[in-house]
């Protein structure tokens, strides 16, 4: 949930489930979490004419405090000789969707590797940039090109060098970070000997600065960057044609 925009600090509508194939017990387990401030919601029959209890909470849960409120929950069905089944989560008020930051870009990672010029080319990117809605803001796509230590056949990286790819991708990405350059890694083509990778941000001028004092300090591998205004997005959207939907 953090990862897609939701502020768990504040109070949101838990839900919790029991089910069996009998309600008798169902009044016993509402009465007893009543003295905790569940509240009674409904008990339905399913179409496998199975019966659910629904209790809900305002609350705010972290990782934890929810596992271990399912422990408790998963006590006391086993007391009664029923099943919990589990929560769902909804705002406090049924009639509105859960509050999230837009700014804040789940991950839906995907890869893809085809031949081109009878070499393979490996694709990998967030395919949930499909919904982020401030594209026109964040329009400069930064443009990390560097070589690699190749293998003697396909021309991809060694296992070895592998592992300094992806260090120097995070050394890149929290360089940004550092000086405060929001950003968002966004794909990467690795093809014959040469690796680019893709961020977006909507300070250009700063990444540039950052990226430039980089480059002429040496500490790190060898590359070249340019930052391209792409307001459509198409740098994105050609990549995306080439990543399956499912």
């Amino acid at each position: 949930m953090e990862n897609q925009g939701s502020n768990l600090n504040q109070k949101m509508l838990w839900g919790y489930f029991f089910t069996s194939n009998k309600k008798d017990k169902f009044d016993q387990i509402a009465n007893e979490l009543k003295n905790q401030n569940f509240k009674f919601v409904e008990v339905y029959q399913d179409v496998d004419k199975s019966y659910w209890l629904h209790l809900e909470r305002k609350e705010i849960h972290n990782p934890q405090s929810l596992f271990e409120l399912d422990k408790i929950l998963y006590k006391i069905a086993d007391k009664y000789e029923i099943t919990y089944d589990g929560f769902d989560v909804g705002n406090v008020d049924k009639d509105k969707a859960i509050e999230r930051n837009t700014y804040v870009v789940p991950e839906e990672f995907k890869t893809i590797d085809f031949q081109k010029n009878n070499f393979p080319c490996l694709l990998i990117g967030n395919t949930a940039f499909d919904r982020f809605p401030h594209k026109e803001e964040f329009c400069y796509f930064i443009k990390i090109t560097t070589s690699y230590e190749k293998d003697g056949k396909v021309l991809l990286p060694t296992n070895e060098e592998l592992e300094k790819l992806n260090d120097f991708e995070f050394f890149i990405e929290n360089s940004l970070n550092e000086n405060k350059i929001k950003n968002y890694y966004v794909f990467r083509d690795t093809y014959k000997g040469i690796r680019n990778f893709y961020f977006v941000t909507n300070d250009k001028n700063d990444a540039r600065k950052t990226l430039e004092l980089i480059e002429k300090s040496g500490k790190s591998r060898p590359f070249q960057f340019e930052i391209l205004t792409d307001k459509n997005w198409n740098l994105y959207y050609e990549f995306r044609k080439k990543m399956p939907n499912e």
